[in-house]
């Protein structure tokens, strides 16, 4: 019963980055930028929580606690500007009534496919679904940068792009290096170290988005 009632726990959480909280409203009613990355790493954050039943091998595992780590962060931050005003939305996402549709049933399939898959075909799938979320991450960041509403948060969130691409670039390395069979030693992927979200001060040079 406490097992079941713990998968129905992580089916919620795991992923749900595909899956919007709030129901759709007009676009352009608000800078929806940061609401967007808002409703993926406040459930990032506890993307670690799938290792409490299941055992991806531990280059994938601390790979998966580095990105509820620095989710964590970005989420703490997000929080921040809006308690001081800095930020006016991080609820309303503005997305058609599809979009959230279609997000709710991806997230549905692959949460499924986490829990139920064998080992070598559950690595695969956190892998991958994982390189999808920090590759759209890295991309928001940077587009929300672009905006005049991202402008006076630019130097962070131009940090949080390289930091996610460089999580993105991780992932991509251990599809090579035999970690999707679970034989591949732990990777220290803490070797690009997180930049602090609260770091606002520090102008760095912009780069694109990760092309995912």
């Amino acid at each position: 019963m406490k097992a079941a009632l713990l998968l129905s726990l992580l089916a919620c959480v795991f992923l749900s980055a595909c899956c919007p909280k709030k129901p759709a409203t007009a676009p352009g009613q608000q800078p929806e930028g940061f609401a967007l990355l808002y409703d993926v790493t406040s459930q990032e954050q506890d993307v670690d929580k799938l290792l409490w039943v299941k055992d991806p091998g531990p280059e994938i595992a601390a790979w998966v606690k580095d990105i509820a780590t620095f989710n964590k962060d970005v989420t703490t931050q997000l929080e921040a500007w809006k308690a001081d005003g800095s930020l006016t939305n991080l609820s309303e996402l503005s997305l058609p009534p599809a979009e959230v549709e279609a997000r709710a049933r991806a997230a549905s399939e692959t949460t499924g496919d986490l829990l139920f898959d064998t080992d070598a075909d559950l690595r695969v799938v956190m892998i991958y679904s994982q390189l999808q979320s920090l590759g759209y991450c890295s991309d928001l960041c940077y587009a929300i940068a672009e905006l005049p509403y991202g402008e006076p948060m630019a130097d962070t969130l131009t940090k949080w792009t390289d930091r996610y691409h460089a999580l993105q670039d991780t992932g991509f390395k251990m599809l090579k290096t035999g970690a999707i069979n679970g034989d591949a030693p732990a990777a220290n992927t803490s070797a690009t170290a997180a930049p602090s979200p609260s770091d606002k001060g520090n102008t760095d040079t912009s780069h694109g988005p990760s092309g995912n």
